[in-house]
C-alpha cells in the first residue's frame, strides 16, 4: 500500500515503504530514522539510519516522490509507491495529429505509462510519464498515441507526449 495522500504521514510506515515491505506494513525497521535517507535518490543510510533503503523508485510521478534537494519534507512522499508498477498498452503512433493517431490500423507496443492503475491516464498534466521499456529508462517519443489494452481492443482515446516523456494531454478519438 502507496503512502497516504492526505492526513498525517508517519515515519516509521514511510521507512517501511521505502524499505519495499508497504505502508502499512509490520516489517522491521532498524533507529534511528533519518528523513535525510528517505529522501536520497541514490537510497543507502549516510545520514546514520539503522537501515539501508534502496534508491527511492523514480517511477512514481514527480509529485508523489522526493526531488532529492533540500528543504526536505516528509509531505513529499504523498502517494509514494516504492514497488510501483507500470501499465503496458499498445498503440498507433502519429508525430503529428491526434487524428492520425486515432485513424485505424494495427498497434504496436507495448509501452508503457506510470499511472499504475489506469490504462488511460488519469492525469494528462505532466503528471504522469510514458516509457518504451518496463525500467523507466527510456521516455516515449514526442507524439500522439491511440491507447489499446495489451490484447489489441482501443480504448478509443490518445494520450499527448512531450519531450521528456510527460503526458502533456489526451481525449477521445
Amino acid at each position: 500500500m502507496a503512502v497516504p495522500t492526505s492526513g498525517s504521514i508517519e515515519m516509521l510506515k514511510l521507512a517501511r515503504e521505502r524499505k519495499g515491505f508497504g505502508y502499512t506494513s509490520s516489517g522491521t525497521i532498524t533507529n534511528p530514522i533519518h528523513l535525510s535517507d528517505l529522501s536520497r535518490l541514490s537510497g543507502g543510510n549516510t545520514s546514520g539510519s539503522g537501515t539501508s533503503y534502496p534508491a527511492v523508485n523514480l517511477l512514481n510521478p514527480a509529485t508523489n516522490r522526493p526531488d532529492g534537494s533540500n528543504p526536505q519534507s516528509i509531505g513529499e512522499f504523498r502517494g509514494y509507491e516504492q514497488n510501483v508498477s507500470l501499465t503496458a498498452f499498445d498503440f498507433i503512433f502519429s508525430s503529428s495529429s491526434s487524428n492520425n493517431a486515432c485513424l485505424s490500423g494495427i498497434p504496436s507496443g507495448p509501452y508503457y505509462h506510470n499511472d499504475g492503475n489506469n490504462l488511460f491516464p488519469d492525469s494528462l498534466d505532466g503528471t504522469y510519464t510514458a516509457f518504451q521499456n518496463t525500467s523507466g529508462s527510456l521516455v516515449a517519443a514526442t507524439g500522439f498515441y491511440q491507447v489499446f489494452t495489451s490484447g489489441g481492443s482501443s480504448s478509443n482515446k490518445f494520450i499527448q507526449v512531450g519531450s521528456n516523456g510527460s503526458i502533456i494531454g489526451g481525449g477521445n478519438c
